[in-house]
């Protein structure tokens, strides 16, 4: 599998502290252990970041889920 790259990282809150997305893998795995609501900007920007994965979406629009994901749920650092 080829690395899926963010065109700038993404700092997210995690339990303990910060962390610095910077792959659409990196993304899936905070995705799996999301410390907040599961809604529907969640589901999208899963469902994107498997679509980049697969080759099926960019790393571009797979970053937009995420962030909007995470500053929905008020993860965004």
């Amino acid at each position: 599998m080829s690395e899926k790259r963010f065109a700038s990282p993404v700092r997210v809150l995690s339990p303990n502290s910060s962390l610095i997305v910077s792959t659409v893998w990196e993304a899936v795995e905070y995705l799996k252990r999301w410390p907040s609501k599961r809604g529907r900007d969640y589901r999208i920007a899963r469902q994107h970041c498997l679509d980049a994965l697969d080759g099926l979406r960019s790393a571009r629009a797979a970053q937009a889920s995420f962030v909007t994901a995470a500053k929905t749920a008020g993860l965004l650092v």
